[in-house]
């Protein structure tokens, strides 16, 4: 599994106009400015971060960010810093798009070997009425894949976390999806975990169905009196032996993983909360937030049942390290400071 560390702290920062690393030297102190010597322009420090052009002192900035990543209200801030609410929204919208492009830039990358991944739904109330959340889950490592939000429980959200989950697998990787009983997403595994099959004639080549790909589904009945487990898709033996795998010996057919991560999610989203005064505004503020609790999910905080022992000693893990995609518990201030390259940033 390919890893990709994050970018260490340096002097002189990378070019970010540059595909490939190039010799950068200093255009103003003052100004902290740099300059590539192979295209001729110049950049700061913060370029291309949530950082750049902000007036107020960084380590303020983070630290008001680590404190809504883990959950704390928003009027306490304001309330303990003297910020302005609108200050504060601003601050979160960009980082919230900045944790949605590193998302995108480290996970899909179709580098993974997921093995089992567990989806889900949660629903909240929003100012302007429910929205809902697609998940999915990596079971081995806990990985948050994607998250999707939409005004309603659609095809379109079901589409877009299956998608992204398609583009971070490992092409025909074995890989079993674990759901509840909306049928749309078996429909949508199955339309996007298709390969090609050459033929040799002319024409638009067969797809097929991965060869490993297999679907079960949990389905509550009568308000979870009755549970029923079945097999939706693929080989029951390879699914139940996947599932001995990332779960143990005593592991069975469910969604409890995913179901974890949404109480998390719910504690550290305060809009989440299904009883609370802190509704969500609209839609897109609430994914730009959510992206950003995500990512200190992944990148940030390590997890306790990842934790690994080696030479006498625990070793705590993010999920972002069970997965291969990095070698340390990030900061929040590296995530922020964390440049996708301009010339790979998702469309």
């Amino acid at each position: 599994m390919t890893n990709r560390p994050v970018q260490p702290s340096q002097s002189t920062p990378a070019c970010p106009y540059c595909p490939t690393p190039t010799k950068v030297g200093v255009h103003s102190k003052a100004q902290k400015r740099f300059k590539c010597h192979q295209c001729g322009k110049t950049f700061t420090e913060t370029h291309s971060t949530p950082l750049f052009g902000l007036k107020t002192h960084h380590e303020l900035v983070v630290i008001v960010l680590t404190l809504l990543m883990f959950g704390c209200p928003i009027p306490a801030i304001v309330a303990a810093f003297k910020l302005d609410e609108r200050t504060i929204a601003d601050w979160v919208d960009k980082s919230g798009e900045h944790a949605q492009r590193v998302q995108e830039y480290l996970v899909c990358q179709g580098e993974l070997d997921l093995g089992q991944v567990q989806a889900d739904e949660l629903w909240c109330r929003s100012q302007r009425g429910v929205l809902w959340l697609a998940t999915a889950v990596s079971v081995a490592s806990r990985l948050l894949i994607w998250g999707k939000l939409a005004a309603g429980r659609t095809e379109d959200m079901i589409d877009d976390v299956v998608d992204h989950v398609h583009r971070a697998a490992r092409l025909q990787s074995p890989i079993l999806w674990a759901t509840d009983g909306f049928s749309t997403w078996k429909a949508s595994i199955l339309h996007y975990f298709r390969a090609k099959v050459e033929n040799g004639r002319r024409g638009r080549p067969k797809l097929v169905e991965w060869a490993e790909l297999h679907i079960v589904q949990l389905v509550k009945r009568s308000r979870g009196e009755r549970i029923e487990r079945r097999l939706a898709f693929g080989d029951l033996f390879e699914a139940l032996h996947m599932i001995e795998v990332t779960q143990g010996k005593r592991g069975t057919v469910n969604t409890a993983f995913v179901e974890r991560l949404n109480a998390t999610l719910r504690t550290w989203l305060p809009a989440l909360t299904r009883r609370s005064r802190h509704a969500g505004t609209d839609r897109e503020r609430l994914e730009r937030q959510f992206f950003l609790v995500a990512a200190a999910y992944n990148w940030v905080r390590p997890h306790r049942s990842l934790r690994i022992q080696v030479d006498g000693r625990w070793i705590e893990r993010t999920p972002g390290m069970a997965a291969g995609l990095t070698d340390h518990p990030w900061t929040v201030e590296e995530l922020l400071r964390f440049r996708v390259p301009t010339h790979q940033k998702a469309a």
